[in-house]
C-alpha cells in the first residue's frame, strides 16, 4: 500500500453558523490555548463567534462547512507504513511535515467566523 497511494484525506462536517445572528463570543485565553490555538493566534486580530438563533435558522446554525486533512504520502511516511507504524507515528511525522490536521483545519474556521469553538472541539473530538 505504501508504494501505490499518494495522499491520504480526512473529512469532517461542522455546522455552519446563521451570518444573519452570529454574535461575538468571549472565551478565556486558556481555553483557546487549549482547544489548539497558539499564543501568536491570540493577537486580538480576531474574535470568535457564538451561535444565537433566529427566524431565519431558527438554532444558530445554517448549513455545514467541511473540514479537511490532507497528508501527501512522501518517502519518510512511505517507511512509517513499512516499518508497521501506528496511527500516532503516522500523525507525528505528518505534524512534523507540516500537515494541518482536522482541529486546527476547524480552528481556521473559528478564527474566520465561520463556525463556533464548540462545534469545531465536538466534531475533532481530540
Amino acid at each position: 500500500i505504501a508504494s501505490s497511494v499518494i495522499l491520504i484525506t480526512a473529512q469532517r462536517l461542522a455546522r455552519r453558523l446563521c451570518d444573519s445572528c452570529k454574535a461575538p463570543a468571549e472565551y478565556p485565553r486558556e481555553a483557546l490555548l487549549r482547544a489548539g490555538f497558539r499564543a501568536e493566534d491570540l493577537d486580538g486580530s480576531w474574535r470568535p463567534y457564538k451561535a444565537v438563533g433566529c427566524p431565519a435558522c431558527n438554532n444558530g446554525y445554517r448549513g455545514r462547512v467541511g473540514l479537511y486533512q490532507v497528508m501527501p504520502i512522501t518517502e519518510t511516511i512511505q517507511r512509517v507504513i513499512l516499518a508497521e507504524g501506528t496511527a500516532l507515528d503516522l500523525a507525528q511525522q505528518a505534524q512534523r511535515e507540516g500537515v494541518r490536521d482536522l482541529r486546527q483545519s476547524g480552528l481556521i474556521k473559528v478564527r474566520s467566523g465561520v463556525t463556533t469553538l464548540e462545534e469545531i472541539i465536538s466534531v475533532t473530538n481530540q
